[in-house]
């Protein structure tokens, strides 16, 4: 008997300690941590995807290697503002009700449903597709038409990383696109800039949808995108993060202004999705990526845009 014993309890302590390490090995499957809470570790990054009903997103990110903290506020891809011509509905959809589930290949389906206040049906896929690349694909169905629907999604990176976006050169000038970090100048009015595709959605963006309180935002609008791709890279280190949509599917990048090192402020990137008309019932989907690296350079961000384009 005392065998037995001493032979059961060795083979329980043996699972527990390949549990153990089996759960701490590196995947990109997201691994439930509480009501509406899933952790990630890819081997490369770290955190948690927050989907519990208050300051919902990926709400902190951490490179694996240095230890690094590289969110802020409520993290990255967070879903905020939702407007349709000259209107918008409700404060932040990051504080409307959610549902969410692991899906069998450990990405993370969340689900808010439609309300009073936001007629509009919502489901988002948050997937690791590599250990540095996280996709986010956005589905809706408005109960009602939604003329020039926008979504518009935040995040916010530590107060090291600086921004830059992918644009157009300046005044139909001859050049290629290039990064142009998103420093204000003499025209700069406000502590915000948007960086729209082209002069239609300029328009769009104008049509009084960003009056409304709380927090009316004033953009500068002085360069137009060459594609929905920008960067926040930290000073120090190097890290890098690349946000990234078809143009299709994103209408405007924007920003706070870049702000010194010891500024206060949001070290913000902002994707605004969608940008068309829906009926009412009407489904329609849009996707974006998360790229999170050390050494990426510009070039490598461009390539790693034109690599996503493709697929």
């Amino acid at each position: 008997m005392k065998y037995f014993l001493t032979s059961s309890l060795l083979f329980l302590a043996s699972v527990f300690v390949f549990q153990e390490l089996h759960a701490a090995q590196p995947s990109l499957a997201f691994k439930p941590a509480g009501k509406g809470l899933y952790d990630f570790n890819t081997g490369k990054l770290k955190g948690r995807l927050k989907l519990d009903g208050s300051r919902q997103g990926v709400a902190t990110v951490v490179d694996v290697e240095s230890g690094q903290v590289l969110t802020n506020v409520v993290g990255v891809f967070s879903y905020y503002r939702i407007f349709s011509t000259n209107r918008r509905y409700g404060d932040g959809a990051r504080d409307w009700p959610t549902t969410s589930r692991l899906l069998p290949d450990g990405a993370i389906e969340v689900h808010w449903p439609a309300a009073e206040e936001h007629p509009l049906e919502i489901t988002a896929v948050y997937r690791w597709s590599a250990p540095d690349t996280l996709d986010l694909q956005t589905t809706v169905k408005p109960q009602r038409a939604m003329p020039d629907f926008e979504m518009f999604l935040s995040s916010y990176f530590s107060d090291s990383f600086r921004a830059a976006v992918y644009m157009k050169p300046a005044n139909d000038a001859k050049g290629k696109p290039a990064f142009q970090a998103a420093d204000p100048g003499p025209q700069s009015k406000s502590g915000y800039a948007m960086f729209p595709l082209n002069a239609a959605v300029e328009k769009m963006i104008l049509d009084g949808r960003w009056k409304f309180p709380p927090s009316p935002v004033d953009w500068d609008i002085e360069r137009w995108l060459a594609a929905p791709l920008a960067i926040r890279r930290d000073q120090s280190t190097g890290i890098t993060a690349a946000m990234m949509a078809r143009p299709q599917d994103c209408f405007a990048i924007s920003c706070r202004w870049n702000l010194k090192q010891n500024e206060s402020g949001y070290r913000s990137l902002y994707m605004s999705l969608f940008g068309h008309d829906l009926k009412a019932d009407q489904t329609a989907t849009v996707n974006c990526r998360l790229v999170i690296g050390k050494g990426l350079s510009d070039t490598e961000v461009v390539r790693r845009y034109k690599e996503y384009m493709k697929q």
